[in-house]
């Protein structure tokens, strides 16, 4: 049996279909270790839980608060996104 030939755009949903799934069994997994200490040890690999703790600014109140400061502050970024929508939708 022959792969199929897909193009770019095909062959990225199907890795971001993969990704996703690789997601899911990683929250999983995620979840088993920081629950059951017995988990975390493998042959390969020991898992050790780790907490930190960050500072974070609430950006929303802040521009509430101090809009002008902000507005000083803050600049442009530009991003590049690659969305995918089903090939059926250019039909319509």
């Amino acid at each position: 049996m022959q792969a199929e030939n897909i193009g770019p755009a095909d062959e990225l949903a199907d890795i971001r279909a993969q990704i996703k799934k690789l997601e899911a069994r990683e929250a999983a997994l995620r979840l088993t270790l920081i629950h059951d200490p017995a988990a975390r040890v493998g042959k390969r690999y020991i898992a050790e839980i780790v907490e930190t703790k960050s500072t974070r600014v609430d950006l929303k109140e802040l521009r509430a608060m101090f809009p002008d400061e902000v507005a000083q502050h803050t600049f442009p970024a530009k991003t590049t996104l690659v969305r995918l929508r089903p090939a059926e939708q250019e039909a319509a």
